[in-house]
């Protein structure tokens, strides 16, 4: 492995562990501040703020499922004759798929945005 690719690697991980908990913790302080879930609730932004919060997780839980199945597959350890099988091929050629790890992480950066405009929104009316 590469320097680049540890170093991307291990940025990657990190990336993924604060969406998880910005995604995961946002909804908790609504569920646990009363203040800010009943101004959500009373305009309206609360089932979406939530939602857009939960969509930005599960975003990050699939790429990094698909990324650890495409991992498994692609590791032959040398096997000549599972390195002939269309599983293989398909893993190896998708994980030089960079833009698929790109655009979860921007689709979760877009829903968490939108899910924190709801938020201000909720208080600057």
């Amino acid at each position: 492995m590469s320097g680049n690719y540890q170093q991307y690697n291990e940025y990657n991980k990190i990336l993924r562990s604060w969406f998880v908990a910005f995604g995961a913790g946002g909804p908790a302080v609504f569920l646990v501040n009363k203040e800010v879930r009943d101004r959500l609730i009373e305009t309206g932004q609360f089932g979406s703020v939530v939602e857009l919060f939960l969509w930005g997780v599960a975003a990050q839980v699939v790429i990094a499922f698909l990324n650890k199945l495409i991992n498994w597959y692609g590791d032959s350890d040398g096997d000549t004759e599972y390195e002939k099988t269309r599983r293989y091929r398909y893993s190896k050629t998708l994980l030089n798929w960079f833009w698929l790890d790109i655009a979860a992480d921007l689709f979760t950066m877009w829903v968490f945005a939108k899910a924190v405009l709801g938020v201000f929104a909720a208080f600057a009316t």
